[in-house]
């Protein structure tokens, strides 16, 4: 076959009548199919300003609770000052009532007397052996 004749026998194909059960509708793009486009590109800006929020607050809400944190720690540095200096006065009172004089008076005020030389006892005999018995004390 030549070239030519290749070309007659390729002719134009005449279209098939569309049938109405395959036809699609055209219908008027409304405001929900524009709000479809864009709600990916509204959802990574609504999503770009929470981080943006979420950077600028988060460093507030840092530095705020550690100001409130610095100043507990300074009443209780105050707090603990109050109770070393309490502690210190109660100590020296101790110390002072605790001071032999003071015992020594404590126990005469109280009837105790002073101990006299120490003795022991013999067991074979049963005897009190050395020392001497308490003496009364006058009162000074």
């Amino acid at each position: 076959m030549s070239n030519s004749a290749a070309l007659r026998q390729t002719s134009p194909t005449r279209r098939r009548p569309v049938r109405a059960g395959n036809t699609t509708r055209l219908r008027v793009v409304g405001e929900e199919q524009t709000l479809k486009k864009r709600s990916p590109l509204m959802a990574k800006i609504v999503a770009a300003a929470l981080v943006l929020v979420a950077l600028i607050v988060s460093p507030m809400l840092i530095n705020t609770q550690l100001a409130v944190i610095s100043y507990q720690i300074h009443d209780d540095q105050v707090e603990l000052a109050q109770i070393q200096e309490d502690n210190q006065r109660v100590q020296s009172q101790v110390n002072l009532k605790s001071s032999p004089e003071k015992v020594r008076k404590a126990a005469l005020d109280a009837g105790y007397v002073p101990a006299g030389e120490t003795g022991y006892v013999t067991l074979k005999t049963s005897k009190i052996e050395g020392g001497t018995p308490p003496v009364p004390v006058a009162k000074e």
